[in-house]
C-alpha cells in the first residue's frame, strides 16, 4: 500500500464518481481505477462497489474511510511539525545561565524569543562556566552563557559584553561613606568572595590586583550566591562583591559602591556546539546576539 493511495480512495470515497475525482486529482480516471485496484489488492479486502454507471463503499470501504482520513491527516501534521522544526518555529533549547544574567539578559532574552517562536520550549538552568561547558560538551544543555577565556575546541565562543563588580557592605561600615573603594582600601578589610572553584580566572586575577596594590586579601567567606553574599555583608561579616547587574536585589542594610577601574571584570560569551544543527538554537542564538548589540548601541 502506497500513501498516494489513500488519497486517491478518499478523493473517490468522497466524490462516490471516478470521473470527478480524477479531475481533483489530476489523474487520468484509468491511471485512478488502477490505483484503488492495486490498494484493494494489496488489502485484500473490496473497498468499493462500482458500475458503469454508480460507485458506493461497501461496509468495510466505509470503515476504511475513517482511518485513511485520520492517516493522512496525521501525516499532514507531522509535516506541518517538521517544518517548523526545520524553520526553527518549534522544538526545544536548553540553556545554561548565570547568576548575573537570571536578573539582567535572560529576562529579555526570553520574552523577546518566546514572542516570536511561541512553539519552543525553553528549559532554564543556572551554575557555573565550568559547569556549563561541561553539560555543553555531555549534550546537557544547548545553549550556555559563560564567562570568558574557555578553552574547549567542541565549542563555538560569542562574546558578548564585558560585567562590572561593585562591592556591597553594610550601611554601618565605615568605607560606606565613600564614593567610590580602591583596590588599596580593601586593605585589612575582612572580604566575602566567590569560590575559586566556580570562577579560577576571576579569583587568580582579583589575588594578582591585591598583590599589585601591596597585600594579601583577607577572604574571610566564600559564597558562590550572590543573595547569600549579599546577606553576609548586611551582618556586618565582610564586603562582597557582586556584578553590577544584580544591584537591584533588595538587600536590607547594605549599600553598593563602585570599584576602581583596576578591579577585575568578567568577559560574557555564549557558547554552543560547534557541530549545532538545530535550526531552533541557532535562532536562539541570532536572539541573544541582536538583543546585546541593540543594548550595546543604545
Amino acid at each position: 500500500m502506497e500513501f498516494r493511495q489513500l488519497k486517491y480512495f478518499v478523493a473517490v470515497a468522497e466524490e462516490l464518481h471516478f470521473g470527478r475525482a480524477s479531475e481533483t486529482l489530476h489523474l487520468s480516471q484509468p491511471a485512478l481505477s488502477k490505483q484503488i485496484q492495486a490498494l484493494e489488492n494489496s488489502l485484500e479486502i473490496q473497498l468499493l462497489e462500482r458500475t458503469k454507471h454508480w460507485v458506493k463503499l461497501t461496509p468495510a470501504g466505509q470503515k476504511f474511510l475513517e482511518t485513511a482520513r485520520r492517516v493522512l491527516r496525521e501525516v499532514e501534521e507531522g509535516i506541518q511539525v517538521t517544518r517548523q522544526v526545520a524553520d526553527g518555529q518549534s522544538g526545544r533549547v536548553r540553556i545554561g545561565l548565570t547568576e548575573a544574567t537570571l536578573f539582567s539578559l535572560a529576562p529579555k532574552i526570553f520574552s523577546t524569543y518566546r514572542e516570536r517562536y511561541p512553539q519552543v520550549d525553553l528549559i532554564l538552568s543556572s551554575g557555573g562556566t565550568e559547569a556549563h561547558v561541561e553539560q555543553l560538551r555531555t549534550h546537557q544543555i544547548d545553549v550556555g552563557l559563560v564567562y570568558l577565556p574557555i578553552r574547549e575546541p567542541s565549542l563555538a565562543i560569542y562574546p558578548l559584553y564585558e560585567e562590572t563588580y561593585i562591592a556591597a557592605l553594610s550601611a554601618s561600615h565605615p568605607l560606606a561613606r565613600q564614593k567610590q573603594l580602591s583596590i588599596a582600601s580593601l586593605a585589612d578589610q575582612p572580604l566575602v568572595g566567590y569560590p575559586r572553584s566556580l570562577a579560577p580566572v576571576l579569583y587568580a586575577d582579583f589575588i594578582k590586583c591585591c598583590e599589585r596594590a601591596g597585600f594579601v586579601p583577607n577572604i574571610v567567606q566564600e559564597a558562590a550566591l550572590a543573595q547569600t553574599r549579599l546577606g553576609l555583608a548586611a551582618a556586618g561579616v565582610g564586603i562582597a562583591f557582586v556584578l553590577a547587574d544584580l544591584q537591584n536585589l533588595s538587600a536590607k542594610g547594605v549599600v553598593y559602591r563602585p570599584l576602581s577601574d583596576d578591579f577585575p571584570k568578567l568577559k560574557l560569551a555564549v557558547a554552543w556546539r560547534q557541530n549545532e544543527s538545530s535550526p531552533v538554537v541557532q535562532e536562539f542564538i541570532k536572539v541573544i546576539r541582536a538583543i546585546v548589540l541593540s543594548q550595546l548601541s543604545a
